[in-house]
Formats: structure tokens, C-alpha cells, sequence
């Protein structure tokens, strides 16, 4: 099933057909769907489709041999076609490209590297004096997101200046998510987002069933479902040291918010700390914030930035125990289910985030967005605005942004506070005070609407 992507698939094809050399680098974030891409590109192509394998330099050698001879002769295999090294199966593919456009892609190029350690200066050797001449179109994708990033992208890259275009691939965000499941109420539609995170590969795992509590119990809470042991998973294949990248996963997933605290519970220097923390951020399972408009380290502190990760550290792998019973669906009906409104809660900030950043008539154009915390000098309490907007030509003006995902409306009394909090903040002149409700709003509310208090329930942002 191939659902979205119209915008990546229009660039490539504009790419495609500017017609000579080009040479796109298309990387992301494992199962974020860059296979299932640039197979819908190259439908109605002539491709030759190389998916590196983690093997040998052998088993690549083989495999590129296949794929060439597969082109050429068709689906007959041709066992006299086997190329030794990498320089004769790239020089036959620029020959083959002499009187014909064709799409040469890579994928999974970091596997190549590794098992071949002179392929980037070989490919750099391609590009420059066979793929321009024959005017291929070459794709190299990636899931390592710091091998693609330092050793592809980075100048120090042999292969650095090559390319014509670049797509870092990205989950999709809550609209584009729904889409899949056209059927699914809208509170459902979030509560999917919320779980998946907008991964193509784990909506998959959600097709076909009945509801999203048979979905959870089948694919998570059961040790045989397909993603009850994904995060495992994910860090072998990303990282080395992957049970440092684990523990610090579970402190972040466990409230360590700062990195003092997040050192401390694993037993590690805040120094030695960080480059994971790092690492850990550059393939988006970890993000770090602080209140918009500072630059205090003080108030830095870091979250869980990939859903299914938030979702599987909260209810999952502290009831290992429980799922190893066989009793998954007690486990969601008790435990998850109760608590899903608040686990939403953060989430349906983002998704907040989203509505204002790529689909609300916004009266200015946004320069920056976040939230923003800190102490109210006048009430001496605590203050916290889950999104502020600035704009991006007056700094003075913005949006005041409050989040609510609850079982009921929102009142005047959440108006009250946001104005009271935009004064604690006092970066904003001119406020505009948009209200995201999952509920709803009372009457009360609604009379208050004008051009700078907008309202917006969980149905309006679909």
C-alpha cells in the first residue's frame, strides 16, 4: 500500500526529467518508508535497483551481478555475468546507459560501505567520469542517519559535491497519517498518530484490524507481535553500544529530563553523556528543548521526540512481565486505556504545531515555534504555554497557544490563563490566542471568538 509522498515523488520526477546526470542522495530514519519511495518512482522507469545487503563484499558483488544481469537479459539468469569488483559492475552500467535513460539506485548504501571500504572513492570514480557521460540518473539511499549525514553528505565525503539534490524522508505528520485510515473516527486517527508516530512501516502493522485496541495487543503486547521487540531492534541496527543508548532511552523515558539527571541514573560523567545523547538525537528518537526565545542551559532538558518509542517505554517494557503471561489485553484495558488521554497530551501539541505551521490561515508569517516556560513574577507560580508562534518579520507579535486533550470542554477560565501567562512570558506585544481542544469548547467560550481568539477542536484540524 502506497499512500502519500506526492510532494517527494513530484521533485524526483522534476529531477528525472531535467534528463542528464543527476544524482539524489534520499536518506531518513529506519522504516520511514524510502524503499517503498523509490519503488513508486521507478515504476515506469528503466532501473537498475541494487539493495545493498548486510554481508560480505561477496554477497554484494553477487547481488549487484543479479540485478545488472536481470535488466539486461531479463528474468533468465546469465550465470557468465559476474563482476569481481565494484569498477566493472559500475562501468557496465554506464555502458548500458549510453543510449538510454536509466535509474540506478542504491539502497542501503551504508551496508556497502561496509563491506566494501573503498566503494565511496570507487562511486566518487562513477560519478564523476562514467554517470555524467552517460547521463544516468543515480539514487543513493540510507537509513543510517549518521553514516548518510558524516560520510556522505559531510565534505570530507569522497562522494561530497556530487550530488544535484538531496531528501531527508520524514515520518508523515498527523493529516498525512489519517489518511491511511480513512474509516477511523478522529479521536482514533490522533490516538494512532500518538502510538505510530507517522512511520509508514508501523501503520502498516495497523492495517486490517478491527480497532486500534486489537491492533496495540497484536502487534506490541505479545511477545510474537511484530513491534514488541522494535526498539531493540532499532538500536542494533543504528548504533554500536547499544545497551548504553538503551539505558539512556529508559532515564529519559522515566522523567530524567536534564542531563545531570540522565548521567546520574546510567552512572556516567555528564561529559561522556552527551555525544550519545548526540547520536540519539540526529536519528530523532530524542529531542532537546528549551523555553522559545532563551538560550539558558539551565532550562534545557530533553524528551522522548519518537512516539513509538514514548509509547513503548511508558506501557511496554515496564510490564515485560505481564505481556510474557499472555495477558496483553488486560494489560491495554487496565493500564493503557485509562491513561491514553494523558499519555495524547504532549502529542496533541504537535500536532498543534503542525495545524498552525502547514495548514491554518495564519495571520502572519511564523518565524519560530516551541513552548515557553517559566516563574510569573506577579502570581509567584509557575507558568507554562505549550506552543508560542513568533512572527518572523516582528518579533513582537505571535500566538499564545494553549493544548488541551481532555474529555471536556475547554472554559474561559483557559483564556484567563493563557493572557495571564503571555504576560508572565512578556516577549509579545500583539497576541493572537488560538485555544486546541479535543473536546471541544462551552458556549461561554465560543462567544468570545474574534479575530485574536481563535478556537479549534481535535474535528476542525482534520
Amino acid at each position: 500500500m502506497f499512500v502519500g509522498r506526492e510532494s517527494e515523488l513530484a521533485f524526483l520526477n522534476k529531477q528525472y526529467e531535467k534528463q542528464g546526470y543527476g544524482c539524489i542522495i534520499l536518506y531518513g530514519r529506519r522504516r520511514v518508508g524510502k524503499t517503498a519511495l523509490i519503488n513508486e518512482f521507478c515504476k515506469d522507469k528503466a532501473v537498475i535497483l541494487f539493495s545493498a545487503v548486510k554481508g560480505s563484499e561477496n554477497d554484494n558483488l553477487r547481488e549487484l551481478s543479479r540485478v545488472i544481469s536481470e535488466y539486461q537479459y531479463g528474468m533468465e539468469e546469465n550465470p557468465s555475468l559476474a563482476f569481481s569488483d565494484l569498477r566493472s559492475a559500475f562501468a557496465a552500467i554506464s555502458r548500458l546507459a549510453k543510449d538510454k535513460r536509466i535509474v540506478f539506485c542504491i539502497d542501503e548504501l551504508p551496508y556497502l560501505a561496509v563491506s566494501i571500504p573503498s566503494s565511496l572513492s570507487v562511486l566518487q570514480h562513477f560519478l564523476d567520469y562514467e554517470a555524467k557521460e552517460s547521463g544516468l540518473f543515480v539514487i543513493l539511499s540510507g537509513s543510517s542517519m549518521s553514516f548518510m549525514e558524516d560520510d556522505v553528505l559531510a565534505e570530507k565525503s569522497p562522494i561530497y559535491g556530487r550530488r544535484t539534490a538531496q531528501i531527508k524522508l520524514e515520518p508523515f505528520d498527523y493529516r498525512e497519517t489519517a489518511r491511511w485510515f480513512p474509516d477511523y473516527s478522529y479521536e482514533d486517527k490522533a490516538l494512532l498518530y500518538g502510538i505510530t508516530g507517522g512511520v509508514p512501516y508501523y501503520m502498516e502493522c495497523f492495517l486490517g484490524k478491527n480497532s486500534i485496541r486489537e491492533a496495540v495487543i497484536d502487534s506490541i503486547l505479545s511477545t510474537s507481535g511484530i513491534l514488541f521487540s522494535e526498539p531493540s531492534f532499532l538500536l542494533r541496527e543504528e548504533l554500536k553500544d547499544s545497551f548504553v543508548y538503551d539505558s539512556l532511552l529508559r532515564a529519559v523515558a522515566d522523567g530524567r529530563t536534564r542531563l545531570s539527571e540522565i548521567a546520574d541514573s546510567i552512572g556516567m560523567a555528564t561529559g561522556a553523556c552527551s555525544p550519545y545523547l548526540k547520536s540519539l538525537i540526529g536519528l530523532g528518537f530524542i529531542g532537546k528543548e528549551s523555553p522559545i526565545g532563551e538560550a539558558s542551559r539551565k532550562k534545557t532538558f530533553y524528551r522522548l521526540d519518537d512516539f513509538f518509542l514514548r509509547f513503548w517505554f511508558r506501557f511496554v517494557y515496564k510490564y515485560a512481565s505481564v505481556i510474557s503471561s499472555g495477558r496483553g489485553a488486560e494489560l491495554y484495558d487496565k493500564i493503557i486505556a485509562p491513561h491514553l488521554n494523558e499519555y495524547m497530551g504532549s502529542i496533541f501539541e504537535r500536532m498543534a504545531k503542525d495545524y498552525i505551521m502547514k495548514y491554518s490561515d495564519c495571520p502572519f508569517l511564523i518565524g519560530s515555534i516551541g513552548r515557553w516556560w517559566g516563574g510569573n513574577h506577579k502570581t509567584r507560580r509557575d507558568a507554562e504555554i505549550d506552543i508560542v508562534a513568533v512572527s518572523a518579520e516582528n518579533p513582537d507579535e505571535g500566538i499564545i497557544g494553549s493544548c488541551k486533550y481532555r474529555n471536556r470542554p475547554l472554559d474561559v477560565d483557559e483564556l484567563d490563563l493563557m493572557k495571564e501567562y503571555g504576560d508572565a512570558m512578556n516577549q509579545i506585544r500583539t497576541r493572537h490566542y488560538w485555544l486546541f481542544s479535543k473536546d471541544g469548547f462551552t458556549e461561554a467560550l465560543c462567544r468570545m471568538v474574534s479575530a485574536e481568539v481563535i478556537l479549534i477542536a481535535l474535528k476542525d484540524m482534520y
